[in-house]
């Protein structure tokens, strides 16, 4: 089912960690919105062996045991390396216990999340994790609860501007519109993606690049706030999420994302970059070249969207910023990630699917992007990549724009 993005960092199908055998499938049913309650539980039993449990809240009651097969500690001896379990499926999921016993007979527990490409996440640490001997043997102890969120939907993006149909799909019709014909191709997704999900975005050019110059010397022409405004009530309506997208012409990348700060203060509103039309640096206008930022360009808005994560309480922002050639982002090497921003590069480039895998490879999964993001042209692809093509990629796009 189609759902909301959450914190997209956190694209975890959860386990937990002492671990031995061959993983049980977690079945396409779907992560609850609100993720999943857990707690570990440890009882010492004969021998000086430990077992492990896992519990699931639901509808406020812990429920039965989750018994992994393989779920016994050895008898103690010196304090031991973390140990996993085979893995227990769990509604959309998969959930492992980590434990390692420490001296004097502590064991210490944790839960580990597998992510959406199969790897295993960063230990979480209940607050209460430290389970101490007892001298009733076959008394469960249990920690304090740990919430596994919900993997992160893949966005399914729509690309244009307004009333300019050679720009782009958003430029074929009206918001409402749009999001009717996005709809079929988020199913698409959806169907095909198992418990991650799928949502629609609508991916508007807000900062138009131009070929004469601008009284105010930015070669940029900027949508009017009030046709803003509906795409933003029109995602709202629809469930969906809004990226502002800025050419950038002969402005400052910073300068040009504070104009959109009210709108960035929605939960739902991010932010993209296309280098391709920041000629300044060229002494030409945009469109005789292919421009670019630096890497402390990008860092400035990546503080600055950081800072308003801060200020206004908000979930994660992304940061998107295209790239079909290495001058498009110069100096990427200096990029910084920074809290509550996720860095996603989007392969821009139009050509045929190994034309443009290549692209992927070198520019949208490499450091420093977080989401890979993938871009499909309708009628400029040859041929147009199809959504069982396009999940087969390696890694799997977390978004993927169609123009």
């Amino acid at each position: 089912m189609r759902r909301g993005t959450g914190a997209l960092a956190a694209a975890l199908v959860i386990s937990v960690a002492l671990a031995w055998g061959a993983p049980v499938a977690a079945g396409q049913q779907e992560v609850p919105e609100g993720g999943i309650e857990t707690r570990v539980g440890v009882r010492f039993v004969d021998g000086g062996r430990v077992e492990v449990a896992l519990q699931v809240r639901s509808d406020g009651a812990w429920g039965d045991s989750l018994l992994p097969a393989r779920r016994f500690m050895p008898a103690p001896g010196k304090p031991s390396r973390w140990l996993s379990t085979s893995p227990i499926a769990l509604q959309g999921a998969e959930a492992r216990v980590v434990a390692r016993r420490l001296a004097d007979g502590v064991v210490t527990v944790a839960l580990r999340a597998r992510a959406l490409d199969g790897d295993w996440g960063e230990r979480l640490l209940p607050r209460q994790r430290l389970l101490y001997a007892s001298s009733q043997r076959g008394v469960w102890l249990w920690s304090s609860p740990v919430t596994l969120d919900p993997p992160a939907a893949q966005i399914v993006a729509f690309y244009g501007h307004p009333g300019v149909p050679a720009m782009g799909v958003l430029g074929h019709g009206t918001p409402a519109e749009i999001a009717a014909q996005m709809a079929v191709w988020v199913d698409r997704y959806d169907r095909l993606n198992g418990p991650r999900g799928a949502i629609g975005a609508f991916h508007l050019i807000t900062g138009v690049a131009q070929a004469n110059p601008t009284t105010d010397g930015t070669w940029i022409y900027r949508l009017s706030h009030e046709r803003i405004a509906t795409y933003v009530e029109a995602a709202r309506e629809h469930g969906m999420l809004l990226f502002l997208d800025n050419q950038i012409g002969w402005s400052d990348p910073l300068a040009e994302v504070q104009l959109l700060e009210d709108f960035l203060k929605e939960p739902f509103v991010h932010m993209a970059l296309d280098p391709e039309f920041a000629t300044a640096p060229l002494g030409v206008r945009p469109g005789l070249a292919i421009g670019g930022i630096t890497g402390d360009q990008v860092n400035e808005v990546l503080e600055y969207l950081s800072a308003l994560v801060e200020s206004e309480g908000l979930p994660t922002k992304i940061l998107m910023v295209h790239q079909f050639a290495e001058r498009m982002l110069h100096d990427r090497e200096v990029i910084e990630p920074q809290p509550g921003v996720e860095l996603s590069i989007d392969m821009d480039g139009i050509g045929t699917p190994r034309a443009k895998l290549r692209g992927y490879r070198l520019f949208a999964i490499t450091e420093p992007s977080q989401l890979p993001t993938f871009k499909l042209f309708f009628t400029q692809d040859t041929p147009l990549m199809t959504p069982e093509e396009v999940q087969a990629m390696e890694p799997v796009p977390d978004v993927v724009i169609y123009q």
